[in-house]
């Protein structure tokens, strides 16, 4: 009798096979491998710092000095940067071809040098160290400087006029402010650079100060004269030595100074005079001897010569503007027991034309003295 034979086959993958007459599917395993990896995290130490940032104000011409200490430095360098350049590292200095930058170490921190500061070191300073950084700011003054205008420093007006002075700031940063004040440093409440004087008059003649200041120690300044031009003015006086030497004396304060004579009955005389000259003002002295009897004079029958007598005009000035005059009159000699042996004829400014100037009657304006 025929015998059924059954075979079996193992495929490594699921295959069908029969089970006696029947078919069934069948899985196998195949072993993997598991692989381990392993990462390593190292962490950068960054110091702290133990220096403020601080802002620095120097003067132009002074030395900077920036520090930065940290807590702990270690085997760190720090780095002095300026606008993203490198300053210095550790010890090494870059960018310094005028071989002012100096750094100095210690085992903590760093300080940077810069000799004789220049405008133009103003600005912010960094210390880097690792990770973390510092920042000092520079702020440099730079010394002012002013000059007049005109730059000759002296303005002329005539009375009444209007006076400009003014001043130009020619160097300085942090835009300087200025002041006004006179040659006596009594301040005048003006803070521009150009003050005006409406109207001006004979008194606004002097020095004036322009002065700016922008924090330097010494604020710069610049001085300009006024000159106000005017008439000129006359002061007469006289004073009597012993009842015997009168002496005449003339006060002309005018701008500008030109011509003073004297004059006896209209007619120009030739004296020797003692002189004083000042800024604008001169005085004059005429010492007329022998006009009395006195003290020092004890001759009953002393009489003054009648040519002695008349009408002086003293100081007769002419500048330019006019022409003032002060004049007085002798009317006897001088002795001590009776009155006054002259008179004052005018001593008051006035402004008379050349061509009026004989035809004017002195005497319809006589002032006693």
């Amino acid at each position: 009798m025929p015998m059924l034979i059954c075979v079996f086959l193992v495929f490594t993958h699921s295959v069908p096979f029969l089970e006696g007459c029947k078919s069934k599917p069948s899985t196998t395993t195949t072993p993997s491998t598991t692989t381990t990896t392993r990462t390593t995290t190292t962490t950068v130490y960054s110091p702290t710092f133990v220096t403020d940032p601080r802002k620095f104000v120097v003067y132009e011409g002074n030395d900077i000095t920036l520090p930065c200490n940290v807590d702990e430095l270690g085997s760190l360098q720090i780095k002095w940067e300026r606008a993203n350049v490198t300053l210095a590292l550790g010890d090494t200095v870059y960018e310094d071809d005028e071989n002012r930058v100096h750094v100095e170490n210690t085992e903590n921190g760093s300080t940077i040098f810069i000799r004789e500061a220049e405008e133009k070191d103003a600005g912010e300073y960094v210390c880097k160290v690792s990770a973390v950084e510092l920042k000092h700011t520079v702020q440099i003054i730079v010394r002012p400087e002013v000059e007049p205008v005109p730059k000759s420093g002296l303005v002329t007006v005539k009375e009444g006029e209007t006076a400009t002075l003014a001043c130009n700031i020619t160097r300085g940063n942090n835009k300087p402010y200025i002041n006004w004040e006179l040659e006596s440093g009594y301040p005048i409440l003006w803070f521009e650079d150009i003050y005006t004087i409406p109207e001006a008059g004979r008194w606004s003649s002097g020095v004036y100060r322009c002065k700016a200041n922008n924090g330097w120690p010494e604020p710069a300044t610049a001085e300009i004269r006024l000159d106000v031009q005017h008439a000129p003015i006359i002061q007469a006086t006289t004073l009597t030595q012993d009842w015997v030497k009168l002496v005449l004396k003339c006060i002309i304060t005018a701008s500008p100074l030109d011509t003073e004579e004297w004059y006896k009955d209209g007619q120009l005389m030739e004296v020797e005079e003692d002189v004083t000259t000042g800024e604008e003002q001169v005085t004059h002295r005429l010492n007329m001897n022998d006009m009395g009897r006195g003290s020092i004079n004890d001759n009953e029958t002393w009489v003054l010569e009648q040519d002695r007598l008349g009408l002086y005009e003293y100081c007769r000035a002419n500048i330019g503007m006019g022409e003032a005059y002060g004049a007085f009159e002798l009317i006897s000699s001088c002795e001590r027991r009776q009155a006054q042996c002259y008179k004052i004829v005018k001593d008051l400014e006035k402004m008379i034309p050349k061509q009026l100037l004989n035809n004017t009657d002195l005497n319809n304006d006589d002032e006693d003295s």
